[in-house]
């Protein structure tokens, strides 16, 4: 009894609990209602189903199997849907996302300092975060990688052996083929951790260098052929400080489908806040000493929080950098974050960071069940499209009742789930940080490198008759902006089904 007594305390049931009660919005509904989850769930069935003869998806697309980051999502979600079904194998995903998440801050600030569960509790309410429900799926898992890596570095640093040093760079190349920032930053961060940490011994700073070597080169193997190298420099300064500010006081990174900031933002706002003038405190008070890297992971937090202020949006293809520095130099923060010494506090405040817990969960609960609906709405003539069809999306309604996450950008990819379907909306296909691509010789809308981009925002450019020869079935969401596109679906196109907002016209493709 004495082994599972360790195991099965108070503590380890009410983590239990939640992370069961945060799997809930994933189950409860048919449909994950992000931006771009979608879109990942679709490609990986291409990767899944390429040499299906009963698909036609190598007469369209080939396969990118260089080693870029990103792989992770979509590998995982193919090696799934072996097995699954596309909407469960995505639903497993995403489960071992939710599962992941505490169990990482928990471990990360174990390996700092025990006994502070209040935080483990309080990071529950970033984990449907606005990224996430973007569908940065390979981002999102990323977080939970960095954060395991950061607390094995930090809880082994003095004692790094050959294995410890084998598992340390395997959890930095997965992170790398989750996402490429989580993976860059990771190994910013504990070179500036064994800096602070090993400040007056070179050799042990110099050995921690040599040791991460064989993880850093893949940024080595990745950046040479990357887009993110190609055009103008990013820009960097504080030109943006006053917004970043605003933004990261307001917690906007939690706001994903309301106008920022919301009543959930500014609660865990204030949660942070109150923590650091505790910590302030009792740093000043000198109760009890700091515990061991208060200062180091205080000046790591800084660093981030420095970064995000002057760092760009957007390097090269890849965007949202500030949110991405956000979330990890919040959570970071946490290591520095003292616990409270008297235990009716410490249980008070623990009752109501999990209430606040359980509430956002309803709340984010809610939310899913009316976005459902206005998805099912946005399928409802999934079952009209023939297999092996070409589909062109024009959406003229992207967010729905969402206010930030454009919950039918991809959502045509629905469309062609288990049937073989080509979506023209394939945004994907233009980045070189994803594996599907269109073939060389594919007849493109438009002579231009993004030109899918160009699809979803201003269809008006695209001579919509000329390419009707191409398109099986043109899939229309709310009516045109532009005149020109309303006129050319209507002259070139049959409609033969419609429904509220959506409308399915027949095209005049010949079959291959």
């Amino acid at each position: 009894m004495g082994f599972f007594s360790r195991f099965y305390t108070k503590w380890s049931l009410l983590l239990g609990v939640l992370t069961v009660a945060y799997l809930l919005p994933i189950w409860l509904f048919p449909y994950f209602p992000t931006q771009d989850g979608v879109s990942h769930v679709y490609n990986s069935q291409i990767l899944t189903e390429y040499n299906n003869p009963e698909f036609q998806f190598r007469d369209y697309y080939e396969i990118n199997w260089y080693p870029f980051p990103n792989w992770l999502s979509h590998f995982s979600l193919a090696v799934l849907m072996f097995v699954f079904p596309a909407l469960i194998a995505e639903k497993i995903f995403l489960s071992l996302y939710v599962i992941l998440f505490p169990l990482a801050i928990y471990y990360f600030l174990n390996a700092v300092q025990r006994g502070r569960h209040t935080l483990v509790i309080l990071s529950f309410t970033f984990v449907y975060n606005y990224l996430f429900l973007m569908g940065f799926y390979n981002f999102a898992v990323s977080v939970p990688l960095f954060f395991f890596a950061l607390g094995y570095w930090w809880k082994h640093k003095d004692g790094m052996n050959r294995n410890r040093i084998i598992l340390l760079n395997l959890l930095i190349v997965i992170t790398y083929f989750a996402h490429l920032i989580s993976y860059a930053f990771i190994l910013f961060s504990i070179a500036l951790l064994a800096l602070f940490h090993f400040r007056k011994d070179f050799k042990r700073i110099l050995i921690t260098g040599c040791y991460l070597l064989p993880a850093a080169l893949l940024l080595l193997v990745y950046l040479p052929t990357s887009d993110l190298l190609a055009g103008a420099p990013p820009e960097f300064g504080f030109g943006r400080a006053g917004e970043l500010f605003a933004n990261l006081i307001g917690m906007y990174v939690l706001v994903p489908y309301t106008t920022p900031p919301s009543w959930m933002s500014v609660a865990v706002s204030a949660f942070l806040i109150f923590f650091v003038v505790t910590t302030l405190w009792q740093n000043r008070k000198a109760v009890t000493a700091e515990h061991p890297g208060q200062k180091a992971f205080l000046c790591l937090t800084v660093v981030l929080l420095g970064l995000y202020f002057i760092l760009p949006n957007s390097i090269g293809p890849g965007g949202w950098v500030n949110d991405r520095l956000a979330i990890l130099a919040t959570l970071t923060v946490f290591a520095w974050f003292r616990g409270f010494d008297n235990l009716q506090w410490k249980r008070a405040f623990t009752t109501v960071v999990t209430l606040l817990a359980l509430i956002n969960l309803v709340y984010v609960g809610v939310l899913f069940k009316n976005l459902n609906a206005e998805t099912r709405a946005f399928n409802a003539f999934v079952q009209r499209v023939e297999k092996n069809s070409v589909i062109l999306p024009l959406h003229f309604d992207p967010r729905g009742s969402s206010k930030r996450v454009g919950i039918f950008v991809n959502a045509a990819n629905y469309y062609c789930l288990d049937n073989g379907c080509i979506n023209l909306g394939n945004y994907e296909i233009q980045f070189d940080y994803f594996p599907i691509r269109f073939n060389a010789d594919f007849e493109t809308p438009l002579d231009e490198k993004e030109w899918v981009q160009i699809v979803h925002w201003q269809p008006e450019q695209i001579d919509l008759c000329d390419y009707a020869d191409n398109v099986d079935y043109l899939l229309l969401w709310d009516t045109p902006d532009e005149p020109i596109v309303a006129e050319a679906i209507e002259a070139c196109y049959t409609l033969i089904a419609a429904e509220g907002k959506l409308k399915l016209y027949k095209g005049q493709r010949t079959p291959p």
